[in-house]
């Protein structure tokens, strides 16, 4: 049996760091492959930022869609920066979400995990990270699969080191579809659901 196909949860699980994404740390420039998804976590491709300075904000309660003033995370940065009177002022900016994916990946060589940030999860998602949240509110498991349709696709990455010295996986700064035909995940979601009579 080939090492590198054995059933290491290390390597298939993007929540968990493989030992070979050590080798693949070792080259301190930004590097350009072919790859295969091999699986995503589907369970957090979000995180919360302001609008107006990207600032990461804490996180809403899960199905959480900022339905009232209260529940909205809030920039206090922008919210007194944009205040001429100094004062705290709640309305003054909102939050949206962006993509942050954890993907495992296979070269000929290694299976390793990336995480890739909003960029580049819109050239796979075919959407903003907003719209999928909202998609996936009226369409029960869109995400679980999402991660279907993306198995087993082929892609060229450029992957450099992370930009925050505590960060565990390398960083997808580009992705490129290699397979003729490829449609962005929304798109494909889109279809299966009608077909399922959904709208």
């Amino acid at each position: 049996m080939d090492p590198e196909s054995s059933n290491n949860n290390n390597q298939t699980n993007p929540r968990k760091r493989p030992l070979v994404e050590e080798e693949a740390n070792k080259d301190k420039q930004p590097a350009t492959l072919n790859c295969m998804v091999v699986a995503i976590d589907h369970n957090n491709l979000f995180y919360t930022v302001c609008s107006i300075c990207e600032k990461t904000l804490p996180d809403p309660s899960p199905n959480t869609h900022f339905p009232n003033s209260s529940s909205i995370p809030i920039c206090k940065y922008c919210n007194f920066n944009n205040n001429n009177n100094g004062f705290f002022n709640p309305a003054s900016s909102g939050s949206k979400r962006l993509f942050r994916v954890l993907m495992s990946i296979a070269t000929q060589k290694k299976v390793f995990v990336v995480v890739m940030f909003d960029r580049a999860a819109r050239v796979l998602f075919g959407c903003s990270a907003d719209e999928f949240f909202d998609f996936a509110k009226t369409h029960p498991f869109a995400a679980a699969a999402a991660g279907k349709a993306l198995e087993g696709e082929m892609l060229k990455v450029t992957l450099s080191q992370p930009k925050n010295g505590n960060a565990r996986h390398l960083r997808v700064v580009s992705v490129l579809p290699l397979r003729t035909g490829f449609q962005p995940v929304i798109e494909t979601l889109r279809e299966l659901y009608r077909a399922r009579g959904g709208s």
